[in-house]
């Protein structure tokens, strides 16, 4: 069950497939970016490149438990948002939507294709929203030393 209404953002994927170079793979996929975000110079530029592809009713979900990575993310140099897909004879066919690095990681260990690009402004201010309602920082912990000369002893006898 979802916490809030705030919780879910209902975006559209502009994915850029150009024909590939490698001769074992018949297209290249990129991330162009998100719907909202992107303006209509950007996707003019990018349709001279190759075939815009748009995957609609995507929705980004977001859970309290992942607001460390969340932070994390915004407060990287550049924003990122994430497309996990599988892949099969050359399409893609999208899995999930994430602002999680961590996520996305797990997927690209076990050979999903993983697409990124700039997280939009819009999209942005929605999950510094979420963070700033949910983020709770761990307390720092004081690690305790070990006695190296009282193991010492303890070994030698």
């Amino acid at each position: 069950m979802l916490d809030s209404p705030s919780d879910q953002f209902a975006v559209t994927a502009v994915l850029l497939r150009k024909p590939s170079v490698n001769r074992w793979v018949k297209n290249a996929w990129s991330l162009v970016g998100t719907l909202p975000g992107l303006d209509q110079s950007t996707l003019k530029q990018a349709s001279e490149l190759g075939e815009l592809v748009y995957l609609t009713e995507l929705q980004l979900i977001l859970h309290k438990q992942h607001c460390d990575a969340y932070y994390l993310n915004l407060m990287a140099e550049q924003p990122k948002v994430y497309l996990v897909c599988s892949q099969d004879a050359g399409e893609l066919a999208p899995m999930l939507m994430t602002v999680d690095f961590d996520q996305a990681a797990a997927y690209m260990e076990t050979g999903e294709t993983v697409l990124d690009a700039p997280l939009a402004d819009a999209l942005c201010v929605w999950l510094e929203h979420f963070v700033v309602a949910h983020y709770i920082p761990a307390a720092p912990k004081k690690r305790k030393r070990r006695k190296w000369h009282d193991a010492d002893k303890g070994e030698t006898t």
